[in-house]
């Protein structure tokens, strides 16, 4: 009876217009995204950071990659270059490189915070005079934790 006075009412092109209308929306609600509450995290997924492929160098090629891969260099270069890259990116970490002479307690140059591309790449530039001959270190710390200590010598 109610089939008889649906199609009495809307004639059979607009019964079927309509039923199909009411099954898209009832089949489109049924694939919506369920309503959830964004959790953040306790724990920061980077906890196990590590310092892969560190090279200290005098010179890059074009792409900025390492092409002498050694630990000693002469006073007369213009610059030490770092370049190395992580395991993973950065979410909730603090990434700081200290740069060292002799066995001194202060850094010559210190770079906090860094957020850069992948590969890192760091710059020691030597002073006016040149580099001082004598044995350096870098360090990379992923937040107060030292990650990777590399020994360098500059010599005459």
């Amino acid at each position: 009876m109610l089939l008889n006075f649906s199609t009495n009412w809307f004639g059979r092109t607009k019964l079927a217009l309509f039923t199909g209308c009411l099954l898209l929306i009832m089949g489109c609600y049924g694939c919506a995204e369920p309503e959830t509450e964004k959790v953040i995290p306790d724990a920061c997924p980077d906890l196990g950071l590590l310092v892969t492929q560190a090279d200290v160098t005098d010179m890059l090629d074009p792409y900025g990659r390492p092409i002498d891969r050694g630990n000693v260099f002469s006073s007369s270069a213009e610059s030490i270059f770092l370049v190395f890259s992580l395991s993973d990116d950065m979410c909730c970490k603090t990434l700081n490189v200290r740069w060292f002479r002799d066995s001194e307690a202060d850094p010559i140059q210190i770079e906090d915070n860094l957020h850069s591309q992948f590969p890192i790449k760091l710059i020691l530039y030597a002073p006016e005079e040149g580099f001082v001959p004598g044995e350096y270190h870098v360090i990379i710390y992923v937040d107060l934790w030292e990650r990777l200590n590399m020994p360098f010598v500059i010599g005459e």
